[in-house]
């Protein structure tokens, strides 16, 4: 081997070096049930984390079942932040099972009497899942709590910042939307949610006569619909009040951003 070719694999051997040392020898295997409980994660544990998503993208966390891949990642996982919908429910005995050392963390507790899960959507309550985040991932790596820490930090300003714009720039009073995904943030900043289906079931006739006449005494100008659920009812109200349409997925992987398109279209 000539002299160029020696110094061609050296320089290689260094970039893989570098590269190697660059990224970080340790991190934490957490799995979550929805993608936007990724994106909290993420946001706290930045590099020092990796994360298995449960109910991948474009799937509804009302019908998923796992496959045998994602249970068998399940066996790396320290830790399991759930969420509260039907697929906990369903699998979260049988996820114990595989892995009875991993350390379960309930976002759940903060659902409110309703038993809707979508806590999610609301700044005020992600601000309290950031901080279980938080907590559970200093208790887990103490050794990069500054880390974890000042991320924290960063993303409290961020839901913080969402608040104040939400209070200052939604003026509509209502809006529609078919399943009731957007109850805490509706909450949150005092506006009136109207959802087209009722205790998991499509409208009968009557109902949606009903929410006509109801969204037209609110004066609403927003209906809200979700890839992941059924689209036809909400654009027949859409058309019989003369409301805008507009798609907004719940389960986007940046919970904030999912914030922020909601107030945006809500001014």
């Amino acid at each position: 081997m000539n002299a160029k070719k020696l110094k061609m694999k050296s320089e290689k051997l260094k970039i893989f070096l570098i590269l190697f040392f660059l990224t970080p020898l340790f991190a934490l295997n957490i799995s979550v049930t929805i993608l936007p409980q990724k994106g909290v994660v993420k946001a706290i544990g930045g590099n020092k984390v990796n994360v298995n998503v449960m109910v991948p993208p474009g799937n509804s966390p009302a019908t998923y079942a796992p496959n045998f891949k994602q249970l068998k990642n399940l066996k790396n996982s320290k830790i399991y932040f759930t969420i509260g919908v039907p697929f906990d429910k369903k699998y979260l005995s049988k996820i114990k099972e595989i892995n009875p050392n991993m350390k379960i963390v309930y976002f759940g507790n903060l659902i409110n009497t309703t038993k809707n899960p979508h806590i999610w959507l609301s700044p005020a309550l992600l601000q309290l899942q950031a901080k279980i985040v938080l907590d559970t991932l200093i208790e887990s790596d103490p050794a990069n709590r500054a880390y974890y820490l000042n991320n924290y930090k960063k993303y409290i300003n961020t839901l913080a910042d969402l608040e104040v714009k939400g209070f200052e720039n939604i003026h509509q009073k209502a809006f529609i939307t078919f399943h009731p995904s957007f109850y805490y943030f509706a909450k949150d900043f005092h506006i009136n949610q109207i959802a087209i289906q009722k205790e998991g079931k499509a409208p009968s006739f009557a109902y949606l006569a009903k929410i006509i006449k109801l969204a037209k005494a609110n004066g609403v100008k927003t209906v809200i619909i979700s890839p992941e659920f059924p689209t036809k009812y909400a654009k027949i109200v859409a058309a019989k009040i003369g409301a805008k349409v507009v798609v907004i997925s719940p389960l986007n992987e940046k919970p904030e951003d999912t914030i922020n398109q909601l107030i945006e279209v809500l001014k």
